[in-house]
């Protein structure tokens, strides 16, 4: 593989460090939202801070090339878990060593982040040299409810390919299992505790239809195999110390499922399973958020066909094209709003963990990966997706 060890470009560093001392908890991005917006507005390029649910914003960057042609969206998202017990180093104050830079966010995702930065900037500077428009956003929120990314496809913007700059450098992915949880509210009825018979007993029906969920033979990709399940809380009552049938039961489920299955239809198939449980009890089933769907490109898609070629032209191999078994914002992107995208960026370590590290060698690979795979892209005939 081509190396950029010892090569390293100061500007891209040190744009990562300041990116990665700003502190930006989930749903506490407003201070490194700004200094992004500031950034670009001092290389001549207007930055928009869009509304986004609960108050949050994301940055937003449109850079228009010469001519009509096709849309490339690039970025993700700004904010970071919490800081894990067991960090050794000062998670904002950024520590380089053996061709690592340590810090909260280096790998998941600032590093990323900082790359597509620097590669939306080159391509402003050459923009009579390509056609179509380039899209830039650091998204709020991807690390709780993904309020930033469902605001920012509610609006139209003809994006006909999108990379989310996530922590994938070996493991391309090109799409993933969807992710919902499921509520369950079950309604029986109250009596007293000496005579059971004279009620329904909420939990006991909440406890069969777990049982017969945990049996349901799940819907199998032919590729990937079966999702899977978790029940994440059960509640019952109030706490107090009562004598009488429960008659109120709740219970969460994290569900995930493969491309093929859809929301609706899961949520079809457990109505009718608590139906067929003939229980005099009453179940209410609901899908809270966040909620991500499935999705999965066409590995013959132009986009990916494109984006191969400049992975193998400049990192000598071909890439790992994956299903990745975790959630992202591409969910939304390409599963609730139809945006093709993949997931490619510089790799590290312990993400969402102590000390965690971006590799600086993969974070100016993926910088060079990015502008070729944007210049290809932007002056090739566009192909509909």
């Amino acid at each position: 593989m081509t190396s950029a060890a010892n090569t390293y470009d100061e500007e891209l560093i040190g744009l990562l460090s300041d990116l990665v001392s700003i502190q930006s908890f989930s749903g506490e991005e407003g201070d490194v939202q700004t200094w992004i917006a500031n950034w670009f507005e001092r290389q001549g390029m207007e930055a928009i801070l869009e509304e986004a649910d609960g108050g949050l914003k994301n940055v937003v960057v449109t850079v228009e090339g010469n001519g009509h042609g096709p849309a490339l969206w690039i970025g993700g998202h700004c904010d970071t878990v919490g800081i894990a017990s067991n960090w050794t180093k000062a998670p904002h104050a950024p520590v380089i060593a053996d061709n690592r830079l340590y810090g909260l966010g280096a790998m998941d995702m600032k590093g990323g982040l900082a790359a597509a930065m620097l590669t939306v900037r080159a391509l402003h500077s050459a923009r009579d040299r390509w056609a179509g428009k380039v899209i830039f956003a650091a998204l709020a929120d991807e690390e709780a409810w993904s309020r930033g990314a469902n605001a920012f496809v509610r609006t139209e913007r003809g994006i006909d390919a999108a990379i989310m700059c996530e922590p994938h450098f070996h493991d391309v992915v090109i799409g993933a299992m969807g992710k919902i949880n499921i509520r369950v509210d079950v309604t029986g009825r109250s009596a007293h505790g000496s005579r059971p018979e004279e009620g329904v007993n909420a939990v006991i029906e909440a406890a069969r239809l777990l049982v017969a969920i945990d049996a349901m033979e799940r819907f199998r990709h032919p590729e990937f195999g079966a999702a899977t399940h978790c029940v994440l809380n059960v509640s019952s009552g109030d706490g107090r110390y009562e004598i009488r049938v429960p008659d109120q039961t709740a219970f969460v489920i994290n569900w995930h499922f493969m491309p093929g299955e859809t929301v609706e239809g899961t949520l079809e198939a457990l109505r009718e399973l608590a139906d067929s449980l003939g229980s005099a009890a009453s179940f209410l089933i609901t899908v809270g958020e966040p909620r991500y769907e499935s999705f999965l490109l066409d590995r013959q898609n132009s986009f990916i066909r494109q984006f191969s070629e400049s992975y193998r032209t400049l990192l000598g191999k071909e890439p790992d094209l994956r299903f990745g078994r975790g959630v992202s914002d591409a969910n939304i992107f390409m599963g609730r709003a139809g945006i093709p995208t993949l997931l490619f960026g510089p790799d590290g370590a312990n993400m969402h963990s102590g000390d965690e590290w971006v590799d600086l060698d993969q974070l100016h690979l993926a910088r060079t990966v990015y502008l070729d795979f944007a210049r290809r892209f932007l002056t090739s005939n566009h192909e509909s997706q």
